[in-house]
Parts: structure tokens; C-alpha cells; sequence
């Protein structure tokens, strides 16, 4: 007797399988490729290279220049010691607030991994540096030993970490070995900080209006209609309309407001999306409950809708404010500056933003800036990260309450 009842689940498992597998390789590969990524660029935050210091070239251990709170300052007074400055007029020179921002400006103090064979050295580069070679981590690496021996007198072998705390605490600068990440994350977090309180806001009271309030009348239709083009909108063209916009038809110019406005445009739809599908996911029975007890319709979506969707509507939120910290398009046409010496003052400040200062340092034709733009890259990839983890904690907590 045929067993035809068996034969066709096997074939139907194969068939599974074999989708399964078909859908899992491009996962795979896409997964491969992004970790290969990854990779790259942490290792492009570190390199090597030969250095023909203007200072005093000398690296000190990291007992003589730690510090809980004044690495610099101690490793400050080393280095001019080294430089020949007389004992006694050290102390002035740090006191004096001009002198110390000049310092400041001109030179990096760094604990590198490796300094001329030697482990976690405290080294001070300057602006002034010659760069004499610079390999990247793995060939460098491997001829490490040929490096030290083809220096000259005077010349330093470092093993340089572009990536370090004080790399997101220094300001821009011209000069590679002391530009810092500060201005442009000062200027992202006040366009993130603005964006939420203009999105949210108006994105879930419009989802709560089309689903609790309107009726089906043309406004309704023409507000999905163009909530749904909206959000197929390419990115670049949001720029092109608060260039217009806000920038010349309200004189604002290309500040950290005219900024903020045009990503509320562009991530309006998203919240709104998001918004209406967490409001639909509430059962009705629990709106029918409520009117049965005698609560109104407002109180119906204060107290029973809007509680049971807010891990949704929390998600999309954080997902789309995810979204404007790696816009680069709309803040370039809107005239975002490339390179802003200090950080924002206020709202009606020029700005730059982490993108945009990864864009700029990219397209610099130096080999240093390429790392910075890689330390750059991790910042902007950790920042995403720590948001996306916001929202899969936010969700798991609203979810289990």
C-alpha cells in the first residue's frame, strides 16, 4: 500500500527546508559583510606611525602622567618641563586662560597603546607634527620591528588610538591629531533633543485623531493619503523644502531650528505610522469596556488606548529619532556647516552634525582624517546601538506591564 500520506509531508518538509535555507543564505551573507564592515573600520581607529615631533618627542610612563581628573594637566607640566620651559613659569602658563586654551588647541595629549616598544605611554603631539609614515593595524603590525629600526634619531614609533574619550571631548579642528568630535555631537544630540519635542507630539496626536476621531469624510482620506506618499518621500527632498522653506521664506538661515524642523518633517510620518499601528493592536473590547462603565471618549484614550499602545508607539519613536542622527542629505542641501570650530551656542546657531563631520573628514585628501572619520563612524554606531537598545528595553518593560 502506497504511502502517499508520508510521501507528501516529506516533500512538503523538503520544500520548507529548502525556503528556509533560501532565506536564511542572503541573512547570512548580509550579516557576514556588515560584521566584515564592522571590522574594518574599528581597526582603521588605530595605526601606526612615525612621528617627527615638534615638542619634546618624549613619552612618559602611565604612573607619571595619571591622574583621576588631571591627566592633562600633569602630563602638561612633564611635557614643558621636557621642552626646556623654567620650573617656575610652568604653573603661570596653565593658570593663564589664554595660554592654557592655546595649549589646549595645539596639543594632544594621548595615552598610547605603544611608543617606541613600550606599552601605555603618555605621549603629547601637536599641530606642528611631521608625519612621516603611517600603516595601517595589521601591516603595521607585522613590521613593527623594521619601523623602529628605519626611524631616524628623534623620530617616534606610536601605536595611535584615534578613538579615546577625549576624541568626543576636543573641538574641531583643522589639523587631524587634535580634531575632536565635540561640535558635531553637541550639534546631533540638540537636533535629536528638538525633534522629539516637535514629532512626537504631533505624529501621536494625529495617529489618535485618524483612528479615535475622524470619521470617513475627505479630509481623513487626503491626511492618510498623503501621510502614506510622505513616507516613501526620499530623504533629499525633505532638505530641498526646509532649505526653502525655512532657511530663505523664513530667513532663518542654515541653523540648528532650521535643522531640527526639516527632520520633524521627514520622521513626522514615520511616528504617525507607528503610532496608528500600536493604537489598532488595542483590543476594542477594552474601548467597549470603558464605555460600558460610562467613561467618555477622551478618557477612553487617555486611560485605556493610549497605556495599552505605548510600547508601540514608544518602538517607533525611537526607531525614527534613530533615523534623523544618520541623516546626512537634507542637512547638507539645507547648508549645514562642514566644519564648526566649537559646539552650538543655542537654536539660532550654524551646526554640524556627526554625519556630516564623518562626510567632511572623508573627503579630506589625508590619510589621518580617514581615521578619525573611522573613530567617527564607531561613535555614530554607538549611539544607534545604545537607541535601538532603548527600544527593545522600553518595549519588553511596557509589554510585561
Amino acid at each position: 500500500m502506497l504511502d502517499v500520506g508520508g510521501r507528501q509531508a516529506r516533500r512538503r518538509r523538503r520544500t520548507v527546508r529548502t525556503v528556509e535555507a533560501a532565506v536564511a543564505m542572503p541573512v547570512l551573507l548580509a550579516l557576514l559583510l556588515l560584521g566584515a564592515l564592522l571590522f574594518d573600520v574599528i581597526t582603521d581607529t588605530l595605526s601606526w606611525q612615525v612621528l617627527a615631533p615638534a615638542g619634546s618627542g618624549r613619552s612618559f610612563a602611565f604612573a607619571e602622567g595619571f591622574a583621576p581628573f588631571g591627566s592633562w594637566d600633569r602630563v602638561m607640566r612633564l611635557e614643558l618641563a621636557a621642552r626646556g620651559v623654567p620650573a617656575e613659569d610652568i604653573e603661570p602658563l596653565l593658570a593663564d586662560p589664554e595660554e592654557r586654551r592655546v595649549l589646549e588647541a595645539r596639543n594632544r595629549v594621548e595615552l598610547m597603546p605603544w611608543v617606541d616598544g613600550r606599552p601605555f605611554r603618555w605621549l603629547v603631539t601637536t599641530v606642528s607634527d611631521e608625519l612621516v609614515a603611517d600603516r595601517p593595524l595589521w601591516s603595521g603590525l607585522a613590521s613593527r620591528r623594521e619601523l623602529l629600526a628605519a626611524a631616524e634619531p628623534g623620530q617616534v614609533v606610536v601605536l595611535n588610538a584615534w578613538l579615546d574619550p577625549a576624541f568626543v571631548l576636543r573641538n574641531a579642528s583643522r589639523s587631524p591629531l587634535v580634531a575632536g568630535l565635540l561640535p558635531a555631537f553637541v550639534g546631533s544630540l540638540l537636533l535629536v533633543g528638538l525633534v522629539i519635542l516637535l514629532a512626537v507630539p504631533i505624529g501621536v496626536g494625529t495617529a489618535v485623531y485618524l483612528e479615535e476621531y475622524a470619521s470617513d469624510t475627505r479630509l481623513a482620506r487626503l491626511i492618510e493619503l498623503n501621510l502614506s506618499n510622505l513616507a516613501g518621500v526620499p530623504s533629499v527632498v525633505y532638505g530641498i523644502l526646509g532649505l526653502t522653506v525655512f532657511v530663505r521664506l523664513m530667513r532663518l538661515g542654515p541653523v540648528v531650528l532650521a535643522g531640527a524642523l526639516t527632520l520633524t518633517l521627514l520622521v513626522v510620518p514615520v511616528v504617525v505610522v507607528a503610532a496608528r499601528e500600536a493604537i489598532r493592536s488595542v483590543p476594542p473590547s477594552l474601548r467597549q469596556a470603558a464605555y460600558g462603565l460610562g467613561a467618555t471618549r477622551s478618557q477612553v484614550v487617555l486611560r485605556v488606548v493610549l497605556p495599552n499602545a505605548v510600547a508601540g508607539i514608544t518602538t517607533g519613536v525611537v526607531l525614527a529619532i534613530a533615523r534623523t542622527i544618520g541623516e546626512t542629505a537634507p542637512l547638507l542641501v539645507l547648508g549645514a556647516a562642514a566644519f564648526v570650530p566649537r559646539p552650538p551656542d543655542g537654536l539660532l546657531s550654524t551646526f554640524t552634525a556627526i554625519p556630516i563631520q564623518i562626510y567632511s573628514w572623508v573627503s579630506e585628501n589625508d590619510v589621518e582624517f580617514t581615521h578619525a572619520a573611522s573613530a567617527a563612524i564607531v561613535v555614530l554606531l554607538a549611539v544607534l546601538a545604545v537607541l535601538y537598545g532603548i527600544a527593545y528595553y522600553l518595549r519588553r518593560r511596557f509589554a510585561s506591564r
